[in-house]
This record gives C-alpha cells, sequence and structure tokens, in this order.
C-alpha cells in the first residue's frame, strides 16, 4: 500500500491544523503562543535555545547573536569557508588528465559539516576519515531528534540516539569543550587577548556561563546547533541544484545565469520556501486568544503550523505558488522564502547564512 508523505504524522491528529499564511505567521509572532515542538523528544533539546521562551529566549539568543552576526558571516565566507572548500576540492579524485573528479553531493556535504564544525566549537572534523565519523555520527542524532516523525518505533529511535549522542560527546565535543574551557580561564586570568579566543558556540557559552548551567545543557545546545545547521541545509540544497536544472531546461535564456549571485539568492528562496525542512511545527496556546481572522483558541490548544502549505498560498504567491519560479516578484509584506525559516521570537537564527538577508 503506498504512503502519503505529505500527510501529517499520526500524532498532530490531536491537534488543530493551521494552514493560512496569515495566521502561521500571526502565531508565530504572538506572545500568546508558547513553544509546542519537540516535546516527544526533549531528551535531546530540553532547556536549549529552541526549547526556552519569553525573557529566558531573549537573553539566550542575544548571547549567540555573534554567531551569525555581519563580522562572523564575511569570517566564515573569507576566513574559513573558502579555505575549506580548497581542501575539500583537493582530496577529491584527480585523474590522468589533471581533472579533479568528486560526488558534489558528498563534497557539499563533507564542506557543510566542517564549516558547521567550525560555528559550533567542535575540533578534529579535518580529514575525510573523522568528518565521516563525525557525520555518521550527528546523521544518527539527527534521526532521534526529528523521531517525531517516524513511523517506526519511536522509543527505540530515541534510545539509540542518545547512545549515538553520548558517543558524539565523548568523541567530539567534550575534548573541543575543555580546549576552549582552558583558553578562556587563560583570557579571564589576563594571559590571553580576546582575539585569540575563538567565536563559536561552546566558547561563547563559556564566557557567559551561568550557575545554574550544566553540561549537559552544554551538549543539548550543541545537539540543536549541530542538528539544524546540517540536516536542514543537506534537505534543501539538492532541491535548489534540481530546481535550478530543470528551470534552465525550460528557459534556456537563463543558462548564463549559473553564476549570476542575484539570480542564484532568488532559486535558493523559492527552493526553501517549496521544499520546507519539516511538515510543520507546534504552538501551544499560553491563554484563551483569537486571531485577527476570528479563530480561537483555548488556553493549552496544541496548533500544528502547515509550512507546506502557507507557503503554496496563491493569494500571496500567485496561481502557480506550487511550482518553483526564481523570478517570482512578492510585496514587501511577504517574504520570497515564506515561513520555511519560522518567524517571531524563535525566527531560524541561521536564515542569514541561507537567504543572505
Amino acid at each position: 500500500m503506498d504512503t502519503d508523505l505529505t500527510a501529517p504524522a499520526p500524532y498532530l491528529a490531536t491537534m488543530q491544523p493551521v494552514e493560512s499564511y496569515v495566521e502561521v505567521d500571526e502565531i508565530l509572532k504572538s506572545p500568546d503562543f508558547l513553544q509546542g515542538s519537540h516535546r516527544e523528544t526533549g531528551v535531546f533539546l530540553d532547556g536549549s535555545l529552541v526549547m526556552t521562551d519569553g525573557a529566558d529566549h531573549l537573553e539566550r539568543r542575544r548571547m549567540l547573536s555573534a554567531l551569525v552576526s555581519r563580522a562572523a558571516l564575511e569570517y566564515y565566507e573569507l576566513e574559513a569557508l573558502r579555505p575549506l572548500i580548497g581542501a575539500v576540492i583537493s582530496e577529491a579524485l584527480r585523474g590522468a588528465d589533471g581533472v579533479v573528479r568528486g560526488d558534489v553531493v558528498t563534497m557539499v556535504n563533507i564542506m557543510l559539516h566542517r564549516i558547521t564544525a567550525t560555528v559550533v566549537g567542535i575540533d578534529g572534523v579535518v580529514t575525510p576519515a573523522d568528518t565521516e565519523r563525525f557525520r555518521a555520527l550527528v546523521k544518527q542524532v539527527g534521526i532521534a531528534v526529528s523521531s517525531e516523525w517516524t513511523t517506526g518505533d519511536r522509543d527505540a529511535v530515541i534510545a539509540e540516539g542518545v547512545r549515538i549522542r553520548d558517543k558524539l560527546v565523548t568523541d567530539f565535543v567534550r575534548p573541543s569543550w575543555d580546549r576552549r574551557a582552558e583558553l578562556v580561564r587563560r583570557h579571564q586570568a589576563g594571559e590571553l587577548p580576546r582575539e585569540q579566543v575563538p567565536t563559536d558556540l561552546l566558547t561563547i557559552l563559556l564566557l557567559h556561563w551561568k550557575p545554574d548551567w550544566t553540561l549537559d545543557y552544554v551538549w543539548r545546545e550543541a545537539s540543536l546547533f549541530l542538528v539544524a545547521a546540517i540536516e536542514t541545509t543537506t534537505h534543501l540544497l539538492p532541491h535548489v541544484v534540481k530546481e535550478i536544472e530543470d528551470w534552465i531546461g525550460e528557459h534556456p535564456e537563463d543558462a548564463g545565469k549559473r553564476d549570476d549571485p542575484e539570480f542564484l539568492w532568488s532559486a535558493v528562496n523559492e527552493a526553501a520556501r517549496l521544499h520546507v525542512p519539516v511538515p510543520s511545527l507546534q504552538r501551544m496556546a499560553a491563554r484563551d486568544t483569537t486571531l485577527s481572522t476570528g479563530r480561537s483558541f483555548r488556553a493549552g490548544d496544541r496548533v500544528a503550523l502547515l509550512f507546506g502549505d502557507a507557503n503554496r498560498d496563491p493569494e500571496l504567491y500567485g496561481a502557480d505558488a506550487g511550482i518553483f519560479n526564481p523570478h517570482r516578484k512578492v510585496t514587501e509584506r511577504v517574504r520570497p522564502w515564506g515561513l520555511t525559516f519560522g518567524g517571531g521570537a524563535h525566527l531560524c537564527m541561521g536564515r542569514p547564512l541561507v537567504t543572505g538577508l
């Protein structure tokens, strides 16, 4: 029997579906709704940025904003990403004719894992063997974090994910944390200038350490950033490439735009709108509330925000909203990538890395 892969997960049947762009956007921005996703997989994310609300979330977000500041983005592009790309290409197979050949999907996957390791502060993701070991661990943790969508035994998936997460911490995260702890200690003792202390997730947590934080919290925050940065990008990129090639096949007049930054940004945004990394996010009503559309919710109601439907709203994206069009024009009040990166207080911090905006 065929399975409808677009159908909501069975447990969403207990929630109120929200499919309208306007309503989804309003709920994301409303203080009347709290984070409701990942409740089934809290062992991986409880206490992390994505699971907090209110003043705690705002303070944590401000603290971590250094990771996606303009200076940080320039550093990633000029100092980290370019040498990393060169290193990955140099590892590819060079034939007798001098041409470097490699699987683009594999090469990009390696690049994404190494740059994400740099942002999080994970050392030792340098050689092909180390990168593959790191990739395999992060992938399994990602499967467990998203097990709310599994069609199999969720408890078994989570249990295996915990085992793999512990190995990821032992092999990569904990040694990197210990090295940064020593750098921060020396900096705070006046032995090391700030510019010699890295700006990455683990270091920022050390510099802003609070008495009520635990190492378990650190491992969860690191897991969040690793999975969110890698899994969402690896999901989107193949769609970007295929959509561009299909479009140029049907519109050969755009063949010369493969290296046009404006065309490529538009193509990425359009692909992100159509190919969301998760079918929905969930929110919970903190109090009785009524949306501007007149739709009402009671305190405690859980709602499923269906981004796939919202991002294809013909009233906002036109009659061809379900079709890829890198030249699509939208009004200023509508985001070209739709609601793929969320909105409101929980807007994805990595959006500037993907959209350039």
